[in-house]
């Protein structure tokens, strides 16, 4: 399949690329973000995956693990190989997920911004990414891991139910108990 200029396979593991894709997965997400490989594979047997591997050419790019639920896209991983980032693959990507899901709702989490944090300018650089790339923040916060997530949404709105629904529905009932992530919303102080 066409995209632009980039092709796509399903991630498996006998993907040819398949160590490229594990060293960038390890590289792009710290091991408090990574899903164990066994519960991807698992998941992306499901049709409701999205589990993809972009060339351009015959040289690896990047991959998106996303998974559908009801209206709802759910973008969990986008990663670009670091020595192409900022060539445009990424907005490629995003636009391609676009004409995927044109009547669905995209979501996705990034690390909040935090001063304190090492990697800092990397999330002030993603958030900008997603913004200038149709997604708007949403009032919802999310944390699993003891990282905090600002949730984005695209091609419309998401509450705090919807993506509460979402979580639920993409762990099952039993890791989400499990993990119990935290998901809240952002309250807005008004003076009077």
């Amino acid at each position: 399949m066409n995209l632009y200029m980039l092709q796509l396979q399903p991630i498996t593991r006998k993907l040819k690329d398949f160590k490229l894709f594990k060293s960038l997965y390890a590289e792009a997400f710290p091991r408090s973000e990574r899903a164990p490989f066994a519960f991807l594979f698992h998941i992306a047997k499901k049709d409701t995956v999205m589990f993809n591997a972009y060339y351009d050419k015959d040289v690896f790019v990047g991959f998106t693990y996303a998974i559908t639920i009801d209206d709802m896209a759910y973008l969990l991983y986008l990663a670009i190989k670091p020595e192409i980032r900022s060539k445009g693959y990424g907005a490629q990507i995003l636009n391609y997920l676009q004409e995927q899901y044109p009547n669905n709702r995209i979501v996705l989490n990034i690390e909040t911004e935090d001063e304190n944090a090492d990697n800092n300018a990397d999330r002030i650089r993603r958030k900008n990414f997603y913004l200038k790339n149709g997604y708007s923040l949403t009032s919802i916060y999310f944390k699993m891991n003891g990282n905090i997530y600002d949730v984005l949404v695209s091609n419309g709105t998401c509450s705090i139910d919807d993506f509460r629904h979402l979580c639920k529905k993409y762990m099952g009932r039993f890791i989400f108990t499990i993990y119990r992530p935290k998901i809240w919303e952002k309250t807005i102080v008004r003076s009077l």
